[in-house]
């Protein structure tokens, strides 16, 4: 994957959430902030647009058909082991909560829904740093 320091543009998120409700309103809010979002309606889609184009971050949800968060953010470490990732999520069991802290996703990227809604541009803003979003 490409440094982002090589690309021009705003960061890139993609977005792995199968409530299509869910991710247009996490797609409004980021991009309002200065963030380009793609939306994926499962780990599998979001995976394979993780192999096709760069992307600065990931956000996904825990429980979703086809390649559920787990399964995404392995394949994630596997491949980009430096991408920054979010998990917002509505249901995480501790067994899910322990495996994603031991694949090295952040105690503080680990947003429960609804209530991380309200930090999830400022736990992306802290995981980019200098490549976050300017503020709009």
């Amino acid at each position: 994957m490409p440094d982002r320091s090589t690309r021009e543009g705003p960061p890139r998120v993609l977005v792995a959430e199968d409530e299509e409700a869910v991710a247009l309103l996490i797609d409004l809010d980021l991009s309002e902030s200065g963030y380009s979002v793609t939306c994926a309606p499962d780990g599998a889609v979001a995976a394979e647009a993780l192999a096709a184009e760069p992307f600065d971050a990931v956000v996904t949800d825990v429980r979703m058909p086809n390649l559920d968060g787990v399964g995404l953010v392995r394949k994630i470490v596997a491949t980009w082991p430096s991408m920054p990732i979010v998990v917002l999520s509505g249901y995480m069991t501790a067994e899910q909560n322990r495996t994603l802290l031991s694949l090295g996703v952040r105690p503080e990227a680990l947003l429960e829904k609804p209530d991380g809604f309200r930090h999830l541009r400022s736990t992306l803003e802290g995981l980019l740093g200098d490549r976050s979003a300017a503020p709009v």
